[in-house]
């Protein structure tokens, strides 16, 4: 292959690989409503909501699409999603990072602490300076992994008589007693930052779906729609 031919190929490889870390726009017509709380997820919030694992990674949606800090969101019980249509590599839909907007952050660990890179039961990311173990590494790995929560911000701590565990995304939060079949659970952290910025509440009041959706009215099952 002479070089241009092989200028040519990279170029393409570079691509794909940069457009398989994004999610396409869809049809903005294309829409789903939840009836138990009453919203909508439309285009791109719905593309991006189903690429994160729907209602089992990011619950219910709990409000409509509103516009803060210039850009559109959406809020759902342990999630927020957001749009940003100058992302240098294209539009794009992103979590939010709720545990950073929280100010979650704790200080990195001393250095001579850090676990060994070796340590079969505990995942250490230099990237923010804190490990992930135990329990909480396993609902992790299990659920989306940096995908979905981002990288840890905190080691584990107790909040309110609960061991809780910070991500970038959101916060995990352990139960001696296990709570629906698991002693890991997500926070709600979507409806805790939706409170702590003192929102008007009537967002979250139910709409009506809308003539032109699909509907679910069951719990937990986006196959099961109208």
């Amino acid at each position: 292959m002479h070089c241009g031919g092989r200028i040519g190929l990279l170029s393409i490889t570079i691509l794909a690989l940069v457009c398989s870390a994004c999610y396409e726009r869809t049809p903005a017509t294309e829409a789903r409503c939840y009836t138990k709380t009453g919203h909508t997820l439309r285009g791109d919030f719905l593309r991006t909501f189903d690429a994160l694992g729907g209602l089992r990674s990011l619950g219910h949606p709990i409000t409509e699409p509103l516009i803060q800090e210039g850009r559109s969101v959406q809020y759902f019980e342990y999630a927020r999603l957001e749009d940003h249509p100058d992302n240098p590599g294209g539009p794009v839909v992103k979590l939010s990072m709720l545990g950073e907007r929280l100010g979650r952050r704790r200080p990195p660990l001393d250095a001579r602490v850090v676990p060994p890179s070796r340590e079969p039961l505990t995942r250490y990311y230099p990237q923010t300076g804190h490990s992930v173990s135990g329990a909480f590494l396993d609902f992790f790995d299990a659920n989306g992994g940096l995908k979905r929560f981002g990288f840890p911000i905190s080691e584990p701590l107790l909040v309110d008589g609960h061991l809780v565990q910070d991500f970038q995304h959101g916060r995990l939060i352990w139960y001696a007693r296990p709570v629906n079949g698991q002693n890991v659970v997500m926070e709600e952290s979507g409806r805790v930052y939706f409170t702590v910025q003192g929102l008007d509440e009537m967002l979250l009041q139910p709409q009506p779906c809308p003539a032109d959706t699909s509907t679910v009215t069951s719990i937990g099952a986006e196959s099961q729609q109208n």
